[in-house]
């Protein structure tokens, strides 16, 4: 019998959150990639629209900006990302990635894919479909 803690619906998508980012994170280092799925969301986000500033990617990330700014420096180091300042305002950052960063970005998607496709294992593409739905609402909920 499941304890109550094995039916939580937070725990559950804690420890599937924990497990995915090992696994990413594990085949990242596997392919000699120097990047951390945190870092790779990141250029994800900076992918799909650039000159965000760093307040916007924290959002998208769901990181706070202390964390984003520390990340932002390691990709900045790495070559991966330009920080650009605000001319509309000055204490603002905006970001933009590099051809660096897209090569990256792209070396990490289909070991993502394929860790997407082992979660998936014994589930219908209906079934997933549905837990992503339900996902997207409970991330709605908690960020109203």
């Amino acid at each position: 019998m499941d304890s109550f803690l094995d039916q939580s619906a937070g725990y559950l998508i804690n420890m599937t959150a924990l497990l995915l980012k090992r696994e990413l994170s594990s085949a990242i280092k596997k392919n000699d990639i120097d990047v951390t799925p945190e870092q790779w969301a990141v250029l994800n986000r900076l992918n799909e629209k650039t000159g965000l500033t760093q307040k916007e990617v924290a959002r998208l990330t769901f990181k706070d900006n202390a964390n984003i700014t520390r990340m932002v420096d390691k990709l900045e180091k790495k070559g991966l990302v330009i920080r650009q300042a605000d001319a509309n305002d000055r204490r603002s950052w905006k970001l933009s990635i590099t051809t660096k960063g897209v090569e990256i970005r792209d070396l990490v998607e289909p070991i993502a894919d394929t860790i997407l496709d082992k979660i998936s294992k014994g589930i219908s593409k209906k079934d997933m479909k549905g837990y992503n739905v339900i996902s997207k609402k409970i991330i709605k909920n908690l960020t109203e």
